[in-house]
């Protein structure tokens, strides 16, 4: 027993240490970004900053939040589950907060035990629904970056390009799931869990990735998460937007959302909290190189994380602390059985 302890112990330190290294290289690329862009000019455009267009920019954070309880919504209920919306809300900003601050989004399968614990849904489902809008949403973003910037500067034929590659990328997972035999997946996946570690949970994730398939072999689930998906990406951009005209810059919404979709995939790789420095570095880099000045860039930044990255945070963390905190536990942490 003893050396179980110490054994948990030694690696409860470990992740902390790990996090606390993770935060600290965030703090310090974000650090040497604004010292790069010139503190003092960064104050003076923060001073000079327009009102409404920060208030315009804080609102938006309404709809994008709502948007995503309805995209979970939609997928839970392609599964056979119901949700109310309105508990649906406090349970993606729960999410939402807790991926921000956990590696490569982790924390955001707190909502599968969520959905559990005050719906019913099985753990194995909500697992499944949280997997594929992780993995589906960072390959659009990866899409949207990519198409964005580089094919509008070839005119009409680039925007055609533009809408026709999105439209693939779309239904691209159909393709994927039926180029790769079941068969290999299960191999895989059963080396993955055939430790003593994940063991116990084999079967979980055998249904988990069945689930899994049948949302991404779904062509009109497909269509409809990437419709609610891409317009949470324009809202984003309009954040960014707003913001800049209210530093009296002004590009175009596609580059804004351009910006916006690189900086979260720089943010998301770099598994720091937040996404902080990685992604703040990228958003000055890439507003740049459309025209504005580093200073503004920068304050830019600052910004978006005043008017979007706090609120949101702040709002997971007064639902989180509104909801019966057992209901966060995971299943047999109470003497429940695994699944429902």
């Amino acid at each position: 027993m003893n050396r179980s302890l110490r054994g948990y112990w030694s690696r409860a330190r470990s992740v902390g240490r790990g996090r606390l290294l993770a935060a600290i290289i965030g703090v310090a690329l974000g650090a040497a970004v604004i010292w790069v862009s010139h503190p003092a000019a960064i104050w003076d455009s923060l001073q000079e900053v327009d009102t409404w267009p920060l208030v315009g920019a804080l609102a938006l954070n309404i709809p994008i939040v709502m948007l995503r309880a309805f995209r979970a919504q939609v997928i839970i209920r392609f599964l056979g589950f119901k949700v109310s919306f309105v508990s649906m809300i406090p349970v993606q900003l729960i999410g939402q907060t807790s991926s921000t601050i956990t590696p490569a989004a982790s924390g955001d399968y707190v909502r599968a035990y969520l959905w559990r614990r005050g719906h019913e849904v099985p753990l194995r489902a909500g697992a499944a629904v949280v997997t594929f809008e992780r993995l589906y949403s960072l390959f659009l973003l990866v899409a949207v970056a990519v198409l964005l910037i580089t094919l509008p500067r070839h005119g009409f034929a680039g925007w055609v390009a533009v809408a026709l590659l999105l439209i693939a990328a779309t239904l691209a997972p159909v393709l994927l799931e039926l180029a790769t035999p079941p068969a290999l997946e299960r191999r895989i996946l059963g080396r993955v869990t055939g430790g003593r570690l994940l063991g116990p949970i084999k079967g979980g994730a055998f249904d988990m990735v069945d689930n899994l398939r049948r949302l991404l072999r779904a062509p009109v689930l497909l269509s409809e998460t990437a419709a609610i998906t891409l317009v949470v990406f324009v809202l984003s951009g309009l954040q960014l937007l707003l913001l800049l005209n209210g530093l009296g810059d002004s590009i175009r919404i596609t580059q804004a959302v351009a910006v916006f979709a690189t900086s979260q995939v720089a943010g998301i790789l770099s598994t720091l909290p937040f996404g902080i420095g990685a992604a703040d570095a990228i958003l000055v880099t890439v507003l740049a190189g459309y025209g504005v000045s580093v200073g503004d860039s920068a304050t830019a930044a600052v910004l978006l994380r005043a008017v979007s990255t706090v609120p949101q945070a702040l709002a997971g963390l007064v639902a989180y602390l509104r909801l019966d905190r057992g209901s966060l536990l995971p299943a047999g942490a109470n003497g429940e059985s695994e699944e429902s």
